[in-house]
């Protein structure tokens, strides 16, 4: 049987500028990461890949949330949203976005699933760019 963490390795939030980015205002906020609590090199790693793979995404100021689901026999996954907060519709910045991660076991999985999501970001982001000249 899963059970998911509600509040469990609820930590407070950590706000972090992301070095060399080539979008000054670029910032993560790792709200909450149960992972740290149960597997802190994993925990670990997930964030480094967060910060990595936004580095050089023009997303403004986002906010990551990890969830927790231990299985019995499959042992510890894991989930993870990635969202902009809410913004004013026309303040200059790229479109709001929000992705949430199918239920992961690695870092390098996590890795591949948020770059694919930041791939689908992208093409969306150039088809609209397109569709408004």
């Amino acid at each position: 049987m899963a059970s998911v963490t509600q509040n469990g390795g609820r930590t407070r939030a950590r706000l972090s500028a992301l070095p060399g980015v080539s979008h000054p205002g670029s910032r993560v906020e790792i709200v909450e990461n149960p992972i740290l609590s149960q597997n802190p090199g994993l925990g670990a790693d997930v964030e480094e890949e967060v910060h990595r793979a936004l580095r050089d995404e023009d997303l403004g100021s986002v906010q990551v949330r990890f969830r927790v689901c231990r299985d019995e026999a499959d042992g510890l996954k894991f989930i993870c949203k990635v969202e902009n907060p809410p913004r004013v519709d026309g303040d200059g910045a790229a479109p709001p976005w929000r992705w949430w991660s199918p239920l992961l076991e690695t870092a390098q999985e996590f890795r591949e699933s948020l770059e694919e999501g930041l791939k689908v970001r992208r093409n969306r982001l150039a088809l609209a760019a397109g569709n408004n000249r």
